[in-house]
């Protein structure tokens, strides 16, 4: 259980192909539970009709006339940027890509209840990695929530959680009161951020396992192997990556255009969690972005998973800090260098961090370590003989 249907980010969907891939390499018959949480809302009241001298008065106001007109223009404006950029997004062929590389459930759960009716058949649950936990995500607590806590199937399956990821450090206690008797079913918890295993303990679990992101258990050639067949369209000149999710963010695009230029680099810019912009882009499919961002001079992003490979290829990257309501996703990059005790990252005003040295050898016998020491197979191997 994992996010797994967008058609626009490359880390929802390569972390998905790490975990399976992983646990296939190891023998088991992994797949894809594909429940589309998107589609599971809880039905809303409908709101009381006014009265009709309110309504009058609505239409004869000019003040509120002229916004409705406004509101009704920029609105058809959004619909036709939303339709332009689902048909630019075909280009990046992800289903394609699912269809090729992941192993699928053949029916897609559309609600939470057809999970509890239908449920899938397997020895083992897993849940993670990405932010399968965070509340921020879930419309309904009776829903998303209990479906990514595997309220669901027998009492004998098996429940796991590999890196899973809250997003942010700390809970409310109304989330953290509704998750408890949940997460304390389960066989198995692991977390993807350092913070994650407080939440636990506040949830009543105290043995739960800080671990690396799935992308981080499969080797660099295994992801090179996906662009090894693939028709890539290579720029002319050395270039940035610029990587940019539509996260809250108050950065100047433009600034890395400036910054670019002043080296006499070109700048292959792909966006992705429908972010919107004047400039252009590249709609790459998950292999062309794999080879980008391996043969790149420097990569710039918000993106958890693009600082991932970014270690993993040796680029010098920058992070762009995630602000407003979703600044406490900031927690997973803060991680991630502790994980691999470097130095921090974060994109200053004059881009000076991406000329920073960094260890090299370090960061390549981290991740040796990290794929040699992950406990999920051996984990799974127990339970199994219990």
């Amino acid at each position: 259980m994992t996010y797994w249907w967008q058609s626009d980010n490359y880390g929802q969907v390569l972390q998905c192909f790490a975990l399976q891939k992983y646990l296939r390499d190891a023998g088991h018959d992994a797949y894809l539970i594909r429940y589309d949480m998107n589609n599971d809302y809880p039905n809303a009241l409908p709101l009381p009709p006014k009265p009709i001298w309110k309504r009058a008065l609505n239409i004869f106001n000019p003040i509120k006339l002229f916004k409705y007109i406004n509101y009704y223009i920029r609105s058809k404006k959004q619909s036709a940027v939303v339709a332009e950029e689902k048909r630019k997004n075909e280009k990046r062929k992800f289903s394609d890509f699912r269809s090729k590389y992941i192993n699928q459930s053949e029916k897609i759960y559309n609600t939470y209840d057809e999970l509890k009716e239908s449920p899938p058949e397997a020895d083992i649950y897993i849940v993670g990695s990405d932010q399968v936990w965070n509340p921020d995500c879930f419309p309904s607590v009776e829903r998303q929530t209990k479906a990514y806590f595997l309220d669901f199937g027998d009492s004998s399956v098996k429940r796991f959680s590999y890196a899973a990821s809250f997003g942010k450090e700390k809970i409310n206690d109304d989330y953290a009161k509704a998750i408890t008797p949940l997460l304390q079913k389960f066989d198995y918890v692991s977390v993807r951020e350092k913070a994650g295993l407080d939440i636990c303990r506040q949830c009543g679990v105290s043995n739960a396992e800080w671990v690396p992101d799935p992308t981080i258990l499969l080797n660099a050639n295994i992801y090179r192997e996906l662009y090894k067949n693939e028709s890539v369209k290579k720029p002319n000149k050395p270039y940035i990556l610029f990587y940019f999710l539509g996260n809250g963010s108050d950065f100047s695009i433009e600034s890395v255009y400036d910054w670019a230029k002043s080296r006499n680099l070109e700048v292959v810019y792909i966006s992705a969690n429908w972010q919107y912009d004047k400039y252009k882009k590249t709609y790459a499919t998950i292999p062309e972005w794999i080879y980008l961002l391996e043969h790149a001079e420097y990569v710039i992003t918000n993106s958890f998973h693009c600082c991932v490979f970014s270690m993993m290829f040796e680029k010098r990257f920058g992070v762009i800090p995630i602000l407003q309501k979703q600044v406490g996703m900031n927690n997973r990059m803060d991680s991630l260098f502790e994980l691999f005790e470097i130095e921090k990252r974060w994109l200053d005003s004059n881009f000076s961090v991406l000329d920073k040295e960094i260890d090299w050898q370090n960061i390549s016998k981290t991740f040796q370590n990290l794929q040699n020491s992950c406990k999920l197979v051996n984990v799974i191997k127990k339970e199994k003989q219990k």
